[in-house]
Protein backbone atom coordinates (compact mmCIF):
# COMPACT_ATOMS: atom_id res chain seq x y z
CA UNK A 1 0.00 0.00 0.00
CA UNK A 2 2.86 2.31 0.83
CA UNK A 3 4.41 1.37 -2.68
CA UNK A 4 0.83 2.48 -3.95
CA UNK A 5 0.33 5.44 -2.40
CA UNK A 6 4.22 7.05 -3.42
CA UNK A 7 3.17 5.82 -7.27
CA UNK A 8 -0.07 8.46 -7.11
CA UNK A 9 2.12 11.25 -5.60
CA UNK A 10 4.66 11.00 -8.40
CA UNK A 11 2.22 10.53 -11.02
CA UNK A 12 0.27 14.04 -8.99
CA UNK A 13 3.39 15.63 -9.93
CA UNK A 14 4.49 14.60 -13.73
CA UNK A 15 4.24 17.02 -16.14
CA UNK A 16 1.36 17.15 -18.89
CA UNK A 17 3.39 14.96 -21.25
CA UNK A 18 3.83 12.33 -18.91
CA UNK A 19 0.75 12.95 -16.96
CA UNK A 20 -1.32 12.78 -20.07
CA UNK A 21 0.66 8.81 -20.77
CA UNK A 22 -1.55 7.50 -17.32
CA UNK A 23 -4.91 8.78 -19.73
CA UNK A 24 -5.67 7.12 -23.30
CA UNK A 25 -3.19 8.34 -24.88
CA UNK A 26 -3.51 8.42 -28.63
CA UNK A 27 -0.98 9.05 -31.41
CA UNK A 28 -1.24 10.93 -34.90
CA UNK A 29 -0.37 8.78 -38.15
CA UNK A 30 1.28 11.15 -41.10
CA UNK A 31 -1.46 13.65 -42.30
CA UNK A 32 -3.64 12.63 -39.53
CA UNK A 33 -5.58 15.64 -38.36
CA UNK A 34 -6.57 16.91 -34.91
CA UNK A 35 -10.42 16.66 -34.09
CA UNK A 36 -11.71 19.99 -32.97
CA UNK A 37 -15.31 20.28 -31.86
CA UNK A 38 -15.85 23.79 -31.37
CA UNK A 39 -19.19 25.04 -29.63
CA UNK A 40 -21.34 26.85 -32.31
CA UNK A 41 -22.46 30.21 -30.26
CA UNK A 42 -21.75 33.12 -32.35
CA UNK A 43 -19.82 35.33 -32.77
CA UNK A 44 -17.04 32.59 -30.85
CA UNK A 45 -18.00 30.39 -33.80
CA UNK A 46 -20.52 30.15 -36.39
CA UNK A 47 -21.49 29.05 -40.24
CA UNK A 48 -21.65 32.00 -42.66
CA UNK A 49 -24.01 31.90 -45.90
CA UNK A 50 -21.54 30.71 -47.76
CA UNK A 51 -20.97 27.59 -45.21
CA UNK A 52 -17.97 28.95 -44.33
CA UNK A 53 -16.56 28.80 -40.63
CA UNK A 54 -16.09 31.90 -38.93
CA UNK A 55 -15.39 33.09 -35.51
CA UNK A 56 -12.58 33.96 -33.26
CA UNK A 57 -12.71 30.07 -31.31
CA UNK A 58 -12.22 29.03 -35.50
CA UNK A 59 -9.30 31.34 -36.03
CA UNK A 60 -7.50 30.27 -32.58
CA UNK A 61 -7.94 26.82 -33.97
CA UNK A 62 -6.46 27.44 -37.68
CA UNK A 63 -3.61 29.36 -36.17
CA UNK A 64 -2.61 26.75 -33.85
CA UNK A 65 -2.54 24.53 -36.90
CA UNK A 66 -0.25 26.97 -39.44
CA UNK A 67 2.19 27.67 -36.60
CA UNK A 68 2.28 24.19 -34.90
CA UNK A 69 2.52 22.57 -38.36
CA UNK A 70 0.09 20.04 -36.70
CA UNK A 71 -3.15 19.45 -38.97
CA UNK A 72 -6.76 20.29 -37.38
CA UNK A 73 -10.56 19.58 -38.64
CA UNK A 74 -12.34 21.78 -37.01
CA UNK A 75 -16.39 20.87 -36.63
CA UNK A 76 -19.02 23.17 -35.21
CA UNK A 77 -21.07 21.32 -32.42
CA UNK A 78 -24.07 22.62 -30.70
CA UNK A 79 -22.32 23.65 -27.30
CA UNK A 80 -23.39 20.31 -25.53
CA UNK A 81 -22.57 18.35 -27.76
CA UNK A 82 -18.87 19.87 -27.91
CA UNK A 83 -18.60 18.66 -24.43
CA UNK A 84 -19.80 15.63 -24.93
CA UNK A 85 -17.41 14.84 -27.34
CA UNK A 86 -14.85 15.94 -25.40
CA UNK A 87 -15.40 14.21 -22.69
CA UNK A 88 -16.04 10.74 -24.85
CA UNK A 89 -12.71 11.22 -26.87
CA UNK A 90 -14.81 11.58 -30.21
CA UNK A 91 -12.83 15.07 -30.16
CA UNK A 92 -9.25 15.83 -28.83
CA UNK A 93 -9.80 19.38 -28.32
CA UNK A 94 -12.55 22.26 -27.50
CA UNK A 95 -12.04 25.41 -26.51
CA UNK A 96 -14.42 26.52 -23.56
CA UNK A 97 -15.12 28.97 -20.51
CA UNK A 98 -12.94 27.80 -17.78
CA UNK A 99 -14.42 25.77 -15.14
CA UNK A 100 -13.95 22.92 -12.32
CA UNK A 101 -16.11 20.06 -13.87
CA UNK A 102 -14.39 20.28 -17.14
CA UNK A 103 -10.93 20.97 -15.18
CA UNK A 104 -11.31 17.42 -13.90
CA UNK A 105 -12.58 15.59 -17.01
CA UNK A 106 -10.55 17.53 -19.31
CA UNK A 107 -7.07 18.41 -19.61
CA UNK A 108 -7.05 21.99 -19.44
CA UNK A 109 -3.85 22.94 -21.85
CA UNK A 110 -3.60 26.92 -22.14
CA UNK A 111 -5.62 30.16 -21.47
CA UNK A 112 -6.40 31.31 -24.65
CA UNK A 113 -8.34 34.68 -24.14
CA UNK A 114 -9.69 36.29 -20.42
CA UNK A 115 -13.23 38.22 -20.38
CA UNK A 116 -15.85 39.94 -18.12
CA UNK A 117 -18.58 37.75 -17.75
CA UNK A 118 -21.53 40.84 -16.95
CA UNK A 119 -25.24 41.60 -16.06
CA UNK A 120 -26.71 43.72 -18.05
CA UNK A 121 -30.22 45.19 -18.31
CA UNK A 122 -32.38 48.28 -19.97
CA UNK A 123 -30.64 51.69 -19.21
CA UNK A 124 -33.85 53.17 -18.02
CA UNK A 125 -33.95 50.55 -15.00
CA UNK A 126 -32.61 51.22 -11.52
CA UNK A 127 -32.71 48.04 -9.81
CA UNK A 128 -29.33 46.87 -8.29
CA UNK A 129 -27.61 44.71 -11.27
CA UNK A 130 -26.39 41.20 -8.80
CA UNK A 131 -28.05 37.62 -8.57
CA UNK A 132 -28.96 38.47 -5.07
CA UNK A 133 -30.80 41.73 -5.75
CA UNK A 134 -32.23 40.00 -9.39
CA UNK A 135 -33.84 36.80 -6.42
CA UNK A 136 -37.55 36.14 -8.28
CA UNK A 137 -36.41 37.97 -11.55
CA UNK A 138 -35.67 36.54 -15.17
CA UNK A 139 -32.48 36.14 -16.46
CA UNK A 140 -31.24 35.17 -19.87
CA UNK A 141 -27.91 33.59 -20.43
CA UNK A 142 -26.57 31.30 -23.44
CA UNK A 143 -27.90 27.63 -22.77
CA UNK A 144 -25.08 25.29 -21.21
CA UNK A 145 -22.80 28.38 -21.02
CA UNK A 146 -20.49 28.29 -17.92
CA UNK A 147 -20.98 31.70 -16.09
CA UNK A 148 -19.39 31.61 -13.23
CA UNK A 149 -20.10 29.26 -10.04
CA UNK A 150 -22.30 31.68 -8.10
CA UNK A 151 -24.52 31.21 -11.19
CA UNK A 152 -24.57 27.58 -11.25
CA UNK A 153 -25.16 27.13 -7.84
CA UNK A 154 -28.39 30.05 -7.76
CA UNK A 155 -31.65 29.22 -7.14
CA UNK A 156 -33.60 32.43 -6.51
CA UNK A 157 -33.34 33.66 -10.08
CA UNK A 158 -35.32 32.32 -12.87
CA UNK A 159 -32.95 31.34 -15.29
CA UNK A 160 -34.22 31.59 -18.85
CA UNK A 161 -31.90 29.93 -21.75
CA UNK A 162 -31.56 31.08 -25.43
CA UNK A 163 -29.16 30.26 -28.10
CA UNK A 164 -27.86 33.71 -28.69
CA UNK A 165 -27.73 36.69 -27.21
CA UNK A 166 -29.56 38.45 -29.92
CA UNK A 167 -32.43 37.13 -28.74
CA UNK A 168 -31.93 37.94 -25.19
CA UNK A 169 -31.72 41.71 -26.04
CA UNK A 170 -35.09 41.35 -27.60
CA UNK A 171 -36.94 39.88 -24.56
CA UNK A 172 -34.69 42.43 -22.41
CA UNK A 173 -36.57 45.36 -24.99
CA UNK A 174 -39.70 43.75 -24.55
CA UNK A 175 -39.71 43.49 -20.88
CA UNK A 176 -39.88 40.08 -20.79
CA UNK A 177 -36.77 39.70 -18.99
CA UNK A 178 -35.46 41.81 -16.55
CA UNK A 179 -31.08 40.90 -16.76
CA UNK A 180 -28.49 39.13 -19.70
CA UNK A 181 -25.52 37.39 -18.10
CA UNK A 182 -23.39 37.21 -21.11
CA UNK A 183 -19.72 37.60 -22.14
CA UNK A 184 -18.11 41.18 -22.82
CA UNK A 185 -17.35 39.80 -25.85
CA UNK A 186 -20.96 38.98 -26.98
CA UNK A 187 -22.28 41.61 -25.61
CA UNK A 188 -20.41 44.20 -27.20
CA UNK A 189 -20.33 42.26 -30.44
CA UNK A 190 -24.34 41.54 -30.41
CA UNK A 191 -24.95 45.57 -30.24
CA UNK A 192 -22.47 46.18 -32.90
CA UNK A 193 -23.79 43.53 -35.09
CA UNK A 194 -27.65 44.80 -34.53
CA UNK A 195 -26.88 48.29 -34.96
CA UNK A 196 -27.92 49.02 -31.32
CA UNK A 197 -25.88 51.54 -29.00
CA UNK A 198 -24.33 50.14 -25.78
CA UNK A 199 -25.88 52.69 -23.90
CA UNK A 200 -29.39 51.07 -24.28
CA UNK A 201 -28.06 48.93 -21.69
CA UNK A 202 -26.09 49.48 -18.16
CA UNK A 203 -24.07 46.69 -16.91
CA UNK A 204 -22.21 45.26 -13.99
CA UNK A 205 -19.17 42.85 -13.80
CA UNK A 206 -20.12 39.54 -12.42
CA UNK A 207 -16.99 37.88 -13.00
CA UNK A 208 -13.83 39.53 -13.94
CA UNK A 209 -11.80 37.85 -16.43
CA UNK A 210 -13.55 34.45 -17.08
CA UNK A 211 -10.54 32.42 -18.16
CA UNK A 212 -11.73 30.68 -21.75
CA UNK A 213 -9.33 27.38 -21.82
CA UNK A 214 -7.49 25.09 -24.43
CA UNK A 215 -8.83 21.57 -23.07
CA UNK A 216 -8.16 18.19 -24.49
CA UNK A 217 -9.80 15.14 -24.25
CA UNK A 218 -8.75 12.20 -21.28
CA UNK A 219 -10.16 9.81 -23.33
CA UNK A 220 -7.90 10.71 -26.63
CA UNK A 221 -5.34 12.65 -25.41
CA UNK A 222 -2.25 13.95 -27.59
CA UNK A 223 0.09 15.37 -25.74
CA UNK A 224 2.77 16.03 -27.81
CA UNK A 225 0.14 18.00 -29.57
CA UNK A 226 -0.66 20.08 -27.17
CA UNK A 227 2.92 21.10 -26.16
CA UNK A 228 2.90 22.09 -29.40
CA UNK A 229 0.04 24.19 -29.26
CA UNK A 230 0.81 25.41 -25.66
CA UNK A 231 4.02 26.54 -27.09
CA UNK A 232 2.20 27.97 -30.36
CA UNK A 233 -0.23 29.97 -27.65
CA UNK A 234 2.41 31.47 -25.83
CA UNK A 235 4.06 32.93 -28.99
CA UNK A 236 0.07 34.10 -30.23
CA UNK A 237 -0.61 36.11 -26.83
CA UNK A 238 3.57 37.43 -27.05
CA UNK A 239 2.73 39.01 -30.06
CA UNK A 240 -0.71 40.42 -29.57
CA UNK A 241 -2.64 38.01 -32.05
CA UNK A 242 -4.86 36.41 -29.33
CA UNK A 243 -6.25 39.88 -28.50
CA UNK A 244 -6.43 41.24 -32.46
CA UNK A 245 -8.45 38.09 -32.93
CA UNK A 246 -10.52 38.71 -30.60
CA UNK A 247 -10.91 42.45 -30.61
CA UNK A 248 -10.10 43.07 -33.58
CA UNK A 249 -7.59 45.87 -35.74
CA UNK A 250 -7.89 48.59 -32.17
CA UNK A 251 -4.95 47.62 -30.36
CA UNK A 252 -4.00 45.02 -27.52
CA UNK A 253 -6.77 45.30 -24.71
CA UNK A 254 -6.13 43.90 -21.19
CA UNK A 255 -9.06 41.49 -19.65
CA UNK A 256 -9.53 44.38 -16.91
CA UNK A 257 -11.23 46.85 -19.31
CA UNK A 258 -14.72 46.15 -19.66
CA UNK A 259 -15.77 48.57 -22.71
CA UNK A 260 -19.43 48.23 -22.13
CA UNK A 261 -19.48 49.12 -18.49
CA UNK A 262 -17.56 52.29 -19.25
CA UNK A 263 -18.89 52.61 -23.21
CA UNK A 264 -16.07 54.55 -25.14
CA UNK A 265 -16.85 57.09 -28.03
Amino acid sequence: MRIIGWLLIAVSLMPLSAASAAESEHSLSSGEAVIFSIPDVWPWAYEDDDGTFRGGLVEVAHRLSEISGVPVSSQLRPLRRAIAELRSGQANFTILFQNPELDNEAINVATIIRVNILLAAMADTAYPLTLADLKGMKVAYIRGTYLGDAFERDTEVAKVPVNAIRQAVELLSMGRISAILASEHNLRKTLSAEGLSPSMLRYSVHVPEQVGALYMSRVSSLPDVALKFKDAIATMNADGELNRIFYGGVGVRSASQNDLARPTQ
